[in-house]
């Protein structure tokens, strides 16, 4: 990294040397889950994991992931076209538990993990070239958070 990287440049590199990227992505489509796939769809469903190019979607109950399967072209091109930086193959849906509908919830559950001090000390030697305090604070504890499973 140069001295006068952009921040995302600095979080692009970070999350490809270190396997943060799948994680990063889970995060962003969380926070966005809402604005992606429409209110209805958000109140049934929740985008669990990303793993091997695969997007594992929980959801609430048989009838909606019978739905969803018809709806899946369409969801998968609702992603792609406003996240094209993540490349996915699929979407797979399951029946699971969703989190309660609050708009903090993805923070809580970053925030409530136990974080060993360790891969704290090493998230923020991680993220400390970027600028932004905000953008530093969250990607340092999802980066520790995740050194930390």
């Amino acid at each position: 990294m140069h001295a006068f990287s952009s921040s995302r440049s600095v979080i692009k590199e970070i999350s490809q040397s270190h396997g943060f990227a799948a994680r990063l992505w889970e995060y962003r489509l969380q926070k966005q889950w809402k604005a992606l796939v429409g209110e209805v769809v958000a109140a049934h469903t929740w985008p669990a994991r990303i793993k091997f190019r695969k997007l594992h979607v929980a959801v609430d109950n048989s009838v909606w992931l019978h739905q969803l399967l018809y709806l899946k072209a369409t969801l998968m091109e609702n992603i792609q076209a406003q996240m094209e930086e993540l490349e996915l193959e699929d979407i797979i849906f399951r029946i699971g538990e969703l989190p309660e509908p609050r708009e903090d919830s993805v923070h809580e559950t970053i925030d409530q993990a136990p974080v060993s001090p360790a891969a704290e000390k090493t998230a923020g030697e991680y993220t400390q070239a970027v600028n932004d305090e905000e953008l530093r604070e969250s990607l340092t504890r999802v980066i520790a958070r995740a050194l930390s499973s």
